[in-house]
């Protein structure tokens, strides 16, 4: 995260002011953040978690749906259709080097029960949205006819992509029917704990607004200004939801952090390139995402590259922490997790490309504070780390 005074003074204000809950400053971040995604509505909840539970929800997804999403991702990808009483249908990635969801494994695995469609914006890359797109309106006119009535949307996994857009010129998250941010303490713009759903939809909209803060019709900040006056007939319960709800300390983060992401992004994408470049030719390294002038304006959240394979993959990462380099690895495929390998015994044998890479991938250190020189020095590293 790169904080600075301007954080520290927000906070301070929202502390001085006394209003610590969802008010002003979270209508003020909603509608900056709003701009960033060409108008689209932009929802302010607690985290990227709540806001993926709290999209599929409003939509719907329940007990004897499905859910496609690759299984190269974050648990909480997964995690939110088990909470909703849906199955998880896995589907591969394109390639090792292109490691994000498959259009084509998607359209083989849409089924009559499937509901909602969620890829994974990967690192910052787009999926293919406009394939998987009319792949999906395929199917939703396949179902028209057919006179099935189970709707199918899809959820963007954007959190790792704010500010990210498509090669033709279009943000991520507002693509689909819904999508998604982490405002997490370790993406590019961080709130701690915070996220935001996106949609062009006005009714949808709507819904997620009652359901972030209970189901009911009039929050404690519209109380506050109203003087409490015509309680009975405005405080009402629409239906049962949740508190999803951010704090304004989070606001108050999220419209600083937001006026730095261009910059941000732009730094992360300088040394993105540059490491890119030093290891273009490299023998015992391949990298994701190649020829990246092809990729639209991604938010480069990570720096993945590839070893030969597992046991590569292993000795690199003894030899960087040995260098005082510090990786991580994006991710242990979801799959293989104790409880979905349980739920999902045969998962992998459909996901080759997913296990393949996951085997080879090391996320190098990538941030605003890095140099080219601190570049040099993990460049280096990699190549001792390899005879």
């Amino acid at each position: 995260m790169e904080y600075g005074i301007e954080e520290e003074r927000a906070v301070v204000a929202v502390l001085r002011e006394r209003w610590l809950t969802m008010g002003p400053r979270t209508a003020q971040f909603e509608k900056a953040f709003s701009k960033k995604i060409d108008g689209a509505h932009a929802l302010f909840v607690s985290s990227g978690t709540t806001a993926l539970h709290l999209a599929v929800y409003a939509l719907g997804l329940g007990k004897g749906d499905e859910m496609i999403l690759p299984s190269l991702t974050f648990a909480a990808t997964a995690n939110v259709a088990v909470q909703c009483g849906a199955q998880c249908v896995f589907a591969d990635i394109e390639d090792v080097e292109v490691p994000l969801l498959s259009p084509k494994d998607v359209a083989r695995k849409i089924t009559p029960r499937t509901r909602i469609v969620m890829p994974v914006h990967y690192a910052g890359f787009a999926v293919n949205m406009k394939k998987l797109c009319e792949i999906v309106e395929k199917e939703r006119k396949r179902r028209h006819r057919a006179g099935e009535k189970r709707p199918l949307y899809i959820v963007e996994d954007a959190a790792h992509a704010a500010g990210a857009r498509d090669q033709s010129g279009k943000p991520l998250g507002i693509l689909g029917d819904a999508g998604c941010f982490s405002l997490f303490s370790n993406k590019n713009i961080a709130t701690g704990e915070g996220g935001i759903i996106a949609t062009k939809d006005e009714s949808l909209y709507k819904r997620l607004i009652l359901l972030r803060s209970h189901g009911l019709t009039r929050q404690t900040w519209e109380r506050h200004k109203s003087g409490n006056k015509d309680y009975e007939s405005l405080y009402n319960l629409s239906e049962p939801g949740f508190n999803y709800r951010p704090t304004e300390i989070a606001a108050a983060l999220g419209i600083e952090q937001l006026k730095k992401l261009a910059r941000i992004n732009k730094i992360r994408e300088k040394l993105f390139k540059y490491v890119y470049t030093k290891l273009h030719d490299a023998k015992n390294f391949v990298l994701p995402f190649k020829g990246l002038q092809s990729w639209g304006d991604p938010s480069y959240h990570i720096l993945p590259i590839l070893a030969a394979d597992n046991a590569t993959r292993l000795r690199v990462v003894a030899s960087l922490n040995d260098a005082g380099i510090q990786t991580s690895h994006h991710y242990r495929p979801v799959h293989t997790m104790s409880y979905y390998q349980k739920k999902y015994p045969k998962a992998g044998l459909s996901l080759p490309k997913t296990v393949e890479y996951a085997e080879r991938e090391i996320t190098l250190p990538l941030h605003t504070k890095l140099t080219k020189q601190d570049m040099d020095y993990i460049i280096d590293a990699l190549f001792k780390s390899v005879p």
